[in-house]
């Protein structure tokens, strides 16, 4: 068998666009957000609905999805085609699933997952053949989980992968913003529309007294979509989602689709 990660990179690749009705992003420049974890959520929930979906976390370097999920998925190793080029996705509660964080796995040569390190320019490449060469079947969403900041990876999904729009992260602490403010100018600059903006760790409700609390403040946000508004000149309103700080997101997201958190909008729906 060939090695995925050279195979991968001479693979003929499919085209995106006849695989998936909807590619979505979930992005933000700031790391830390929760990305991850929204990812997750939209694309169990879509799938509740009855939708084909895919997940693809495409962060090299500190890949997600393997400990988001129950440890039993991937432990049968992730499998190549016969072609040599292909690889499958695994399937979670109906959801085709791809991630560097099973690499390790997928030719079964390295003794543990944190053995595979890849570093350069070619890693943005590496990302974008990876997610060509998944055969991800007929989707009716690909939801793509893109890693913090705007170096090879994010540029490359931005341009090389046909987007529908992102979806941005953030959160309501005053260091965020600046960040995902530079990584939204990178996608405007690349035309692709911001589908809303996801607001995590929003605020907390009290046991005892059974109030709202917000120890980042709540103004930020509505800053930020503000500022998205007059970079991008848009003239729709983009939603703002709420994520609260709730203890079934926060003890994992492998059980998150089975009792998902509440995505709380601060408009109607």
């Amino acid at each position: 068998r060939p090695c995925p990660v050279g195979a991968a990179r001479h693979a003929p690749m499919h085209t995106l666009s006849s695989v998936a009705r909807a590619i979505v992003a979930v992005t933000s420049c700031k790391g830390g957000v929760g990305k991850s974890t929204v990812s997750l959520e939209l694309a169990f929930r879509l799938s509740a609905r009855g939708h084909r979906v895919g997940l693809f976390d495409a962060d090299v370097h500190g890949p997600s999805l393997p400990a988001q999920l129950d440890a039993t998925v991937g432990a049968g190793g992730v499998q190549l085609a016969d072609d040599g080029f292909t690889v499958h996705p695994l399937r979670y509660d109906d959801v085709a699933l791809m991630s560097f964080g099973w690499f390790s796995r997928l030719w079964g040569r390295l003794p543990r997952d944190d053995d595979v390190t890849l570093r350069g320019a070619a890693i943005g490449s590496l990302a974008a053949a990876l997610l060509h060469t998944t055969a991800w079947g007929d989707l009716d969403f690909l939801i793509v989980d893109s890693p913090p900041g705007t170096g090879d990876i994010p540029q490359l999904l931005a341009t090389r992968v046909p987007l529908h729009g992102a979806v941005v992260v953030t959160t309501p602490s005053h260091l965020a913003t600046p960040d995902v403010l530079r990584g939204v100018r990178m996608l405007q600059r690349c035309n692709v529309p911001i589908l809303a903006v996801v607001e995590n760790l929003s605020g907390f409700r009290c046991d005892g007294c059974g109030k709202m609390h917000f120890p980042f403040g709540t103004a930020r946000s509505d800053d930020l979509l503000a500022a998205i508004g007059a970079v991008g000149g848009r003239g729709d309103p983009i939603p703002l989602f709420k994520l609260p700080i709730a203890p079934d997101v926060g003890v994992g997201s492998r059980s998150a689709h089975r009792s998902p958190a509440a995505l709380q909008s601060g408009a109607a729906g």
